[in-house]
C-alpha cells in the first residue's frame, strides 16, 4: 500500500475545515481556507510537499514493538478516552477484570489501584513486558483478541481499549470478550470514533528516538460494534462519545496549518465507548 504525500494530507485537511465552516457564520475563516488552497497548489510540486510521508507504516508486531518504549508518554487520545472509561469502570463491584489489548498496563494499573485483580492480555511482547514490570502483582498472558487465553465465565468485567480498530472482523473478537466474563457481568470497549477512522486516522507514534511510524487502522462503523455484540449475546447498556480537543487534535498540519487543523478536527467525535452487559443473573458470592 502506498502513503499520502504531505501535500495531498494538508490539502485534505483544509477541504475538511471548509466544510465544516461551510455554514458557520464565520466567512474570513472560509476564505482564509481557500486562500490557504490555493497556496498549497502553487507550491504543490516542492520536494517537502511531494515526497511521501515521513513516517513508515508498520504491522502491529513491529509497530507495537516501537511504540512501548514511548507508550506511556501522554498520547493524544488517552485524555478523551479515559474519563469515560474511569467513570464506568469505578461503578464495577470489586472483583476479578480482564484487561484485553492491555498494552503497557494504563488501565490495568488504575483497576489495581481500586482493590481488582487484574489479567492482562496482549498481542505484544514488547507491551507485557512492560506492563509486567510496572505491576508485577498482576497475570499478564500473551494472546490474540479472538482466542483470549482465558476460561470461560472467569471474570467479573472485561475491558478492551483503542484496540478493536486493529482487527477486521469485530465479531469473534467480541465473541470472546462475552465468553469470559461471567453472567451478568459487564463489558467495556472504546475506540478510535468510526468517524475519524473513516476520515484517514490512523494509529500514529513516535519512536524513543524520536522517529515517527504509523499502523494502518480498520474501518468498522459503530452499527458493526453493535451488530458483533449482538451476536456474541450482549445487551447494550450504555453509548458515549467524546469530541477531539485542541490538544489531542494532533495531526502533520497542526504545525503548519493551525488554523485549518483546529476548523478540520477539534471538536469531532474522537473516541468511542460502549457498555455492555452479559445476560444472566450474577452468581452469588461466598
Amino acid at each position: 500500500m502506498t502513503v499520502p504525500t504531505l501535500g495531498q494530507l494538508l490539502l485534505g485537511t483544509e477541504g475538511l475545515a471548509l466544510l465544516r465552516l461551510a455554514f458557520s457564520d464565520d466567512a474570513a475563516a472560509r476564505e482564509a481556507r481557500v486562500a490557504e488552497i490555493r497556496s498549497l497548489i502553487e507550491r504543490y510540486g516542492e520536494p517537502d510537499l511531494a515526497a511521501p510521508l515521513a513516517a513508515p507504516e508498520y504491522d502491529l508486531d513491529q509497530g507495537y514493538g516501537l511504540w512501548s518504549q514511548t507508550y506511556d508518554q501522554p498520547l493524544r487520545l488517552f485524555p478523551v478516552e479515559e474519563p469515560i472509561v474511569h467513570r464506568l469502570l469505578a461503578a464495577l463491584p470489586v472483583g476479578r477484570v480482564l484487561d484485553a489489548a492491555c498494552g503497557t498496563g494504563r488501565h490495568a494499573a488504575w483497576l489495581t489501584a481500586r482493590g481488582h485483580q487484574v489479567v492482562g492480555v496482549d498481542g505484544s511482547p514488547a507491551m507485557l513486558a512492560r506492563a509486567k514490570a510496572k505491576l508485577p502483582g498482576c497475570r499478564f498472558e500473551q494472546g490474540d483478541l479472538a482466542a483470549l487465553p482465558v476460561p470461560n465465565a472467569s471474570v467479573d468485567a472485561a475491558l478492551c481499549a483503542l484496540a478493536l480498530v486493529h482487527v477486521a472482523d469485530l465479531r469473534p473478537a467480541l465473541r470472546e470478550l462475552a465468553r469470559v466474563v461471567r453472567p451478568g457481568g459487564q463489558v467495556v470497549i472504546s475506540d478510535v470514533h468510526p468517524v475519524l477512522v473513516q476520515l484517514g486516522w490512523q494509529a500514529q507514534f513516535r519512536t524513543a528516538e524520536g522517529g515517527v511510524g504509523f499502523m494502518r487502522l480498520n474501518r468498522h462503523f459503530a452499527a458493526d460494534y453493535a451488530a458483533a455484540a449482538l451476536d456474541a449475546g450482549l445487551q447494550l447498556s450504555g453509548l458515549y462519545e467524546s469530541p477531539l480537543t485542541p490538544e489531542s487534535a494532533m495531526t502533520v498540519a497542526r504545525e503548519p496549518l493551525p488554523d485549518a487543523n483546529a476548523a478540520a478536527w477539534v471538536g469531532l467525535p474522537g473516541v468511542i465507548v460502549w457498555h455492555f452487559i452479559k445476560p444472566g443473573p450474577a452468581p452469588a458470592r461466598p
